[in-house]
């Protein structure tokens, strides 16, 4: 694999990723199961430049990384994140277990939020008619260790 290599508990969430890959009809190939264990193993979301900096050189090359996130992304298996800056991140759904981030603006420390308005902001969507609502939301601070 590249820097960093699945451990047993990653290697088992990564294999029932390549499963859901399968059913939706996506082939499992050598550098997929390589993005999804770059992600595994990641402590943060990790945005498309970074999960190919952690790939083993020669895996493939950047353009692959950006359109197999957004083929994961479609698909559930990854869940899109964007920093304050506007860069989208991705990290694994764990089962599809949606989830928000607090990051902190000094070192870049992130925390998994567990608590979601996104019912409440997509009836507001529907209420003005749209449909296919999706939402991305994001906290931004100063962790502790950083506010001095």
């Amino acid at each position: 694999m590249g820097k960093h290599t699945c451990n047993h508990m990653t290697e088992s969430l990564v294999e029932k990723t390549l499963l859901q890959l399968s059913q939706a009809g996506l082939r499992v190939t050598k550098q997929r199961k390589a993005l999804l264990c770059t992600l595994a193993v990641a402590d943060n979301p990790l945005s498309a430049e970074e999960t190919h900096a952690q790939l083993a050189k020669g895996t493939c090359d950047l353009v692959t990384v950006y359109r197999s996130l957004e083929q994961f992304e479609k698909i559930g298996v990854l869940q899109l994140g964007v920093r304050e800056n506007g860069t989208k991140v991705y990290c694994l759904s764990h089962g599809h277990d949606h989830h928000h981030h607090l990051t902190c603006r000094s070192c870049g420390r992130t925390e998994r939020v567990d608590v979601c308005m996104g019912d409440e902001l997509e009836n507001i969507g529907r209420s003005f008619g749209y449909t296919k609502l999706t939402h991305v939301m994001e906290l931004f601070g100063n962790c502790p260790d950083c506010v001095s």
